[in-house]
């Protein structure tokens, strides 16, 4: 039995028809994960100006914000933490306090959690003292 060319040029068609939907699912696929990838470093602000952009909700047990918290931390170190906060992006005990350090400076609800009244109040403060909220962690975090 031979092949007729309509059957090779079936068979040719089916095999470019594969090759092509693989590339296409590949390229969707890696599309996905560079678009995963760019959303997740969106999301993590490294210095207080982009956490007020997100103001995110923050305070002990919050899970994956340690970029604005080290944010946060090198923010209050200098100004409400009497330079004893450690910045490691982790919201412990001396976060707490220097949060609710700068809390009573403000004249605001003293609970150690950096919700939008606090955030509000950091924007004016970075304002009223440097005009930018341009404080940064440079260091990796631990």
């Amino acid at each position: 039995m031979s092949i007729t060319s309509a059957q090779r040029l079936s068979s040719r068609y089916r095999i470019r028809r594969l090759v092509a939907a693989s590339v296409i699912g590949l390229v969707t696929v890696a599309g996905g994960v560079t678009l995963t990838a760019q959303a997740h470093a969106a999301t993590y602000a490294s210095s207080v100006n982009e956490c007020l952009v997100f103001r995110p909700y923050l305070s002990r047990g919050v899970a994956d914000q340690d970029q604005c918290v080290a944010a946060l931390q090198t923010f209050l170190r200098f100004h409400y933490g009497n330079g004893v906060v450690d910045v490691d992006g982790r919201f412990g005990k001396q976060t707490r306090e220097a949060t609710i350090n700068f809390q009573r400076a403000a004249g605001i609800k003293m609970d150690g959690e950096v919700g939008p009244d606090t955030w509000r109040h950091i924007a004016i403060s970075c304002s009223a003292q440097r005009d930018d909220c341009d404080y940064k962690y440079p260091y990796p975090l631990p």
